[in-house]
């Protein structure tokens, strides 16, 4: 099974040379709503260096089932 939601990103396509700014609505979006991988280390620290709190990430749960 994907872990890909494709729904959201055909719906969320992430802008062409996106801003900082948009780079951290999209992720921030994507963060929440599909889980098939984890935000980008140079994402996290846009987070950090504008004193923003890191979005929990889907990918980052453990599956349902799995222990």
């Amino acid at each position: 099974m994907s872990r890909l939601n494709r729904q959201w990103h055909e719906a969320n396509p992430m802008p062409n040379n996106p801003t900082p700014a948009e780079r951290l609505a999209w992720h921030t979006g994507h963060a929440a709503n599909c889980p098939c991988r984890a935000m980008p280390a140079g994402v996290i620290r846009l987070f950090t260096e504008r004193g923003l709190p890191i979005p929990d990430q889907l990918a980052l749960e453990e599956p349902a089932g799995k222990v």
